[in-house]
């Protein structure tokens, strides 16, 4: 008897500080969370104030809207609830950020069903898909698409590049990265400890157009099926007015396109001057535009780049002739003026004066330069808005 009492307590002994081990491993691991080096009161929650990142940043991460980061939205490897970005309607195209990384958020974009994404199957930023894209073989596996939910492998897919560089310097450096370790590491394909503009984003140039309705229509059938549609089923029957279960052209165009955010249905017209900050990434425009209206700019002032100070840009770009290694567009001249709507873009406008809005959306300007931080100066810019005639 008293062996076996003995023997009893020699195996409590041993398995106790086990027990006690896997119970600290798996509270470490359900505590960890992202952004933990801003908590700064260790509540669990970031406040706007604690926040060390962008505004922009913060509302992409904020995903409930409340003013704060907290719950799946700190979680490392949270996710969004399903219902709350499937069957909403929101603004379409290469402008939006995906938000559902989930396996049947693969599905619903997979219209092939062939276990990849390429890019006429992704409807949203390039940035994105660019970024997520990590053998680079131009397709989007489903184990890719899914590694958002690894703590390990935390690409900060919600993020782009002007959203991080928060001082305007045109890189991004391990301070202001969202991520985890081993994903910049990964896009930091130099080495050299911080990240430009290309390793984020790639050769980007001028987005001066987009065929909504050619974006979705993925079989190239000359319609829209309701599987082709990423919106709500309410936002589909509206445009569907012939009750055929397809939307021609004539019909997503006559309803202004797929649901945008921000604009009416009704024809844009207005004008506004805008004083554009060559220190400052984007400026707000202050007015909204539907795709296909009549944007007419009237740009005057000139900025200089650098110390030097025979380096100045008028609108139309460097008096110089130079490019910017790193600028937004990389195939226009260095501080001309450039336009995106919301995310859609950039647009190079620099000295022309009438373009057609590819999206709908809000306009901001801002400066095709990759250093703003010693930039001097502003632009002058009267955006005139002529909406288009309704089809």
């Amino acid at each position: 008897m008293l062996s076996r009492t003995l023997l009893t307590f020699s195996f409590v002994a041993i398995a106790t500080p086990f027990v006690i081990a896997s119970s600290s491993v798996e509270q470490a691991r359900e505590a960890r969370m992202r952004f933990e080096a801003m908590d700064r009161n260790s509540d669990g929650v970031i406040t706007r104030e604690e926040w060390q990142g962008s505004a922009r940043s913060f509302q992409v991460h904020d995903w409930n809207g409340d003013g704060r980061l907290s719950g799946n939205e700190v979680r490392a490897g949270g996710q969004r609830e399903e219902e709350e970005v499937e069957g909403a309607d929101h603004a379409p195209g290469r402008a939006e950020r995906y938000a559902s990384w989930t396996a049947a958020g693969f599905t619903r974009l997979d219209h092939n069903r062939d276990g990849r994404l390429t890019s006429n199957e992704w409807h949203y930023d390039m940035e994105t898909y660019r970024r997520i894209d990590r053998n680079r073989d131009d397709a989007v596996s489903r184990s890719e698409f899914l590694a958002g939910d690894d703590a390990e492998w935390d690409d900060d897919r919600g993020d782009n590049f002007d959203d991080l560089d928060v001082n305007n310097n045109g890189r991004v450096e391990r301070g202001e990265w969202h991520g985890s370790a081993p994903s910049f590491t990964w896009l930091d394909k130099n080495g050299d400890g911080v990240l430009s503009r290309f390793e984020v984003v790639g050769a980007q140039t001028s987005q001066d157009s987009y065929d909504q309705f050619a974006g979705l229509d993925y079989d190239r059938s000359g319609t829209i099926a309701r599987d082709e549609w990423h919106w709500s089923a309410n936002s589909f029957t509206q445009r569907d007015t012939n009750r055929d279960g397809m939307l021609s052209r004539r019909e997503f165009d006559a309803a202004g396109g797929a649901p945008a955010t921000g604009t009416s249905g009704a024809a844009a017209a207005g004008s506004q001057a805008v004083r554009v900050n060559a220190q400052q990434r984007w400026t707000d425009g202050m007015i909204d535009v539907r795709a296909g209206d009549t944007l007419t700019f009237s740009s005057t002032g000139s900025i200089t780049m650098s110390e030097d100070s025979g380096d100045t840009a008028a609108p139309a770009g460097s008096t110089r002739g130079r490019r910017a290694p790193d600028a937004p567009v990389l195939n226009q001249l260095a501080g001309g003026l450039i336009m995106r709507i919301d995310e859609y873009g950039p647009i190079f406008i620099g000295n022309r004066t009438t373009i057609t809005a590819p999206v709908s959306g809000r306009i901001y300007l801002g400066v095709n330069d990759d250093h703003l931080a010693d930039n001097r100066g502003e632009f002058t810019v009267t955006v005139n808005v002529r909406g288009r005639t309704a089809r």
